[in-house]
């Protein structure tokens, strides 16, 4: 035996003995950064955590969070068919068939894995925390991106920018749990599998894009635009002449693989292949393999005399080609609504004008540069260099970033929302902007870089000191950015909406009054209490309460949300028949005591929007925006209200019960939104001019810092038919 364990043991020795461990610097010093990049890009997307209190902020997150809840408490069949009683009433809310599965059901997994390996983590916790670790995830992934069309150093520099990307830290900081930060992520990993596939031919890789994509149209409906991204870059690689056989593999693949699992998500459904997420893939699909199958019979077959003769009869087939649209798209107008919907009003701004719901919300805005300038920073100068880098060398690749960069630079400013996808692809096009210009510097200090005979005629070598301030410069750029991007994101730590600002010892504090309304309405409200609200703060009602409500962010009834704002906006007598329909019991409104009055978190800045949403969509009592605003003599809304306005619900209900300080506040705004003509109430009740009001209307309840009223409607105290429908 000592024999047989000596031989064991010598054999081992003759092995190892000559073995050398090589460590490869280059993979130490990335895998390095990345650590790095990961740990400061958290650290930033955290920073709200550790100033406030754990709680989500904006709108849209709790409603993600209602739907993560229910998904984790009843399972994705029943959650598929879920009719949430308390939205919408009474119709109630088809969560499972309008709700974007991704990001709930990612908290969910993400959650259930805690539980499995014994962590003690909530699952509001985890919904807190979920967009800033996705997030952070995603400045990893851009790397193999970067990497992918172009080389190692521009996946790290393009993962260092977007770690730092203000435009991608405004929808990735904890609190944030919507659909953007799972969006990203998936829109990234797609591009580089379908770049990964094209390259190589790899059907794993092919596979991988398309769940990636099929994903992604299951979470976000920016999937609309990575449809067709890669539908145009399949096109223009067939205009250029550039499509290959792995075209066909790749890009049909990819579009098949994901069409097919759109068509199974509910919020989908099988008319996306009608929509321009199906329709443009699916024919550049055809043109695709039309190419493919020309390429394979010219290459078998002589087909010089076809092309000949066929020539003469290219007008009449390009005529028959456009009849043939025209005709189809003529024969179905719901398809060509519904392409016009989803796709229009982003290609073409001023289709949204004809929209005041769409207008009404700040995220569908048209962005200014000052806007790019925040969101970019100091690498909005590089992107015009890294175009022409991409436009003198037209490589697959280089097409696929060169169209990725032109086309989020034109959607990021045609709405305020999208300039998120905007900021993937300017932090590989700054990368890449850097890399190609700094590659004639590297190249002369290495002593490798020379220049042909005719150009030296022109042109001296670069020296050492050039290269030494090209890297200087390049290095002062990026420590400018990192500072800038630091400096962002410390000023962008907010606290969130629903949390009010309050006045406090000459200074600012902290409120909870939307929190203590939200709760009295759970704990008041009856199985047969409907609340009415505007529709901004449906989510925050419905996520935190079992109150009934009307309409929520969902805006998925422009009618609905249109007779409540001319519920608010009319006298009482007809006002009331509106109310009667919809079986209203309270009414809330954000009336801040004075503090945020228009546009400063009030509802009173929200009233051009009632009035201009009622007159638009609204189908029970018709209203005319000139008798409640005040336009100039060309017709410009001037931010004032005139006659009908003063005798509004809205305006006795607002005016009501606050004080003779926050009632003067009122009056007397600045900041260019114009002075309010009324009459100033009687503290703690309504004015003479509005004293019949009181025989309808009660104060239930209003905040501690009387931000948030609450008033009843007395049914009990109205005469039966005195308000007829």
């Amino acid at each position: 035996m000592p024999v047989i364990i000596d031989k064991i043991a010598n054999s081992i020795r003759e092995r190892y003995h000559t073995a050398v461990t090589t460590i490869n610097k280059e993979k130490i010093f990335i895998y390095t950064a990345l650590v790095c990049i990961f740990i400061v890009a958290y650290i930033l997307r955290t920073l709200a955590a550790l100033r406030y209190e754990m709680i989500l902020g904006a709108n849209d997150p709790w409603s993600q969070y209602r739907a993560a809840v229910y998904l984790e408490e009843n399972g994705l069949v029943n959650f598929l068919s879920w009719v949430d009683p308390q939205t919408w009433y009474p119709e109630g809310r088809l969560f499972g068939q309008n709700q974007y599965l991704g990001t709930p059901f990612t908290a969910v997994l993400l959650y259930q894995f805690t539980s499995f390996i014994g962590l003690d983590i909530s699952l509001k916790a985890i919904c807190f925390y979920h967009p800033a670790l996705i997030g952070t995830i995603s400045c990893i992934a851009i790397y193999f991106l970067g990497k992918e069309v172009a080389n190692k150093k521009v996946g790290l520099l393009a993962s260092l920018f977007l770690a730092i990307s203000a435009g991608h830290l405004q929808r990735t900081v904890a609190g944030f749990f919507d659909n953007e930060a799972l969006g990203i992520f998936l829109l990234i990993i797609t591009l580089y599998f379908y770049t990964r596939s094209l390259k190589t031919e790899s059907e794993i890789s092919t596979i991988f894009a398309g769940l990636s994509l099929g994903f992604l149209a299951g979470s976000w409906g920016a999937s609309t635009y990575v449809f067709n991204l890669l539908a145009l870059h399949a096109f223009v690689l067939l205009l250029m002449k550039k499509h290959s056989s792995r075209l066909l593999l790749s890009y049909g693949g990819t579009i098949g693989i994901a069409l097919f699992i759109a068509v199974l998500i509910p919020k989908n459904g099988p008319n996306v292949l009608l929509s321009t997420d199906g329709l443009i893939p699916l024919g550049v699909l055809g043109l695709v393999f039309i190419a493919d199958l020309y390429r394979y019979t010219r290459s078998t077959y002589d087909l010089e005399r076809f092309n000949t003769r066929i020539k003469q009869y290219y007008p009449l087939i390009f005529a028959l080609f456009i009849i043939g649209i025209g005709s189809f798209l003529y024969l179905t107008p719901s398809l060509l609504s519904n392409i016009g919907s989803k796709f229009l009003t982003v290609l073409l701004p001023i289709f949204r004008d004809s929209n005041p719901i769409l207008m009404s919300v700040s995220e569908h805005q048209i962005v200014v540069w000052s806007t790019f300038y925040r969101n970019l920073g100091l690498l909005i100068f590089l992107v015009p260099l890294s175009i022409y880098y991409c436009y003198e060398k037209p490589t697959e690749r280089n097409i696929l970033l060169l169209i990725f960069g032109v086309t989020t630079i034109y959607f990021a400013g045609s709405m305020v929302r999208l300039a998120l996808i905007l900021a993937p692809a300017v932090s590989i096009l700054a990368a890449k902007a850097i890399d190609q210009t700094l590659i004639p510097f590297i190249l002369t200090f290495q002593e490798r870089f020379t220049l042909s005979s005719r150009k030296t005629r022109f042109a001296q070598p670069l020296s050492n000191e050039y290269t030494a301030i090209a890297f200087i410069f390049i290095g002062l750029f990026l420590l400018a950015s990192v500072i800038y991007a630091n400096d962002y994101a410390v000023k962008s730590t907010h606290a969130s909406s629903i949390l009010t600002v309050v006045p406090s010892g000459g200074g600012y504090a902290i409120g909870n009054d939307w929190q203590e309304a939200i709760g009295w309405l759970d704990y008041n409200t009856g199985p047969t209490d409907v609340t009415a609200s505007w529709w901004d703060y449906g989510y925050w009602i419905s996520g935190n309460s079992d109150a009934k409500i009307l309409v929520d962010n969902a805006t998925l009834n422009s009618t609905k949300i249109a007779n409540i704002g001319c519920m608010l906006v009319l006298n009482p007598f007809e006002s009331l028949k509106i109310a009667k329909i919809y079986d209203v019991t309270y009414i809330v409104l954000l009336v801040s005591d004075g503090f945020g009055t228009y546009n400063f978190d009030s509802d009173i800045g929200k009233v051009p929007w009632f009035v201009r949403i009622g007159e638009a969509s609204g189908n029970i009592i018709k209203i005319d925006q000139n008798d409640y605003l005040e336009f100039d003599s060309r017709g410009q809304y001037i931010t004032g209200y005139v006659d009908e306005f003063y005798n509004s619900v809205f305006w006795a209900l607002f005016t009501a019960e606050v004080t003779d300080d926050a009632y003067s506040r009122i009056a007397n705004a600045e900041s260019g939104y114009g002075p309010i003509r009324g009459n100033a109430p009687a503290t703690g009740g309504f004015s003479d001019k509005y004293a019949e009001y009181a025989d309808y209307y009660e104060l239930a309840y209003k905040s501690s810092h009387d931000w948030v009223f609450i008033w009843r409607i007395k049914w009990e105290s109205i005469p039966i038919g005195a308000i007829a429908p």
